[in-house]
């Protein structure tokens, strides 16, 4: 399937720090072509996934999440990764990279942020996925338990053509 990818920031605000492979800049998209098994084609290569990053490290105030120790992080990340939707593949990805972050850590303040950080930063993807899971993880890094509300998360059911988004910020 041929399938165009954009995002859309405000550039006054945010700025691209790193885009793998290169998409074109007038509009910040990516034309590609998506295999059934997930692989993205983009010009003679392929890829694994899009890849963005930007200045514009998301710490809105974290009124409610999840108090993780570094001795629980893996376990902690399978779980609630598999009730935001994700596979096992994508799952693996998001943790390895997460994973060393929260064990660091020692004690973490984790919020998934996802729907106030994504209506900031679109994704624009033709032709419409029958299902769309955005993940943003905020994670803060704290010296000692505190009281915070425990976070109520969507159950993401997966259907048809999918795109998976996942990112954070750790502050």
């Amino acid at each position: 399937m041929d399938i165009t990818v954009q995002l859309e920031m405000d550039s006054t605000k945010n700025k691209f720090t790193t885009i793998y492979p290169k998409f074109n800049k007038e509009n910040n998209t990516w034309n590609v072509h998506a295999k059934p098994n997930g692989d993205i084609q983009l010009k003679d290569k392929t890829y694994p996934y899009l890849f963005w990053e930007s200045n514009s490290y998301f710490t809105e105030e974290m009124k409610e999440g999840f108090i993780v120790k570094g001795e629980n992080a893996e376990s902690f990340l399978e779980e609630k990764l598999k009730i935001l939707g994700l596979n096992d593949k994508e799952s693996t990805d998001f943790i390895t990279f997460w994973l060393p972050v929260l064990i660091k850590n020692n004690l973490s303040l984790c919020s998934f942020q996802s729907k106030k950080f994504f209506n900031d930063m679109k994704l624009n993807v033709t032709p419409k996925p029958d299902t769309m899971i955005r993940i943003f993880i905020c994670i803060k890094k704290i010296d000692a338990p505190l009281e915070i509300r425990e976070q109520n998360l969507e159950k993401n059911e997966r259907k048809g053509f999918t795109v998976i988004e996942w990112g954070g910020s750790d502050f």
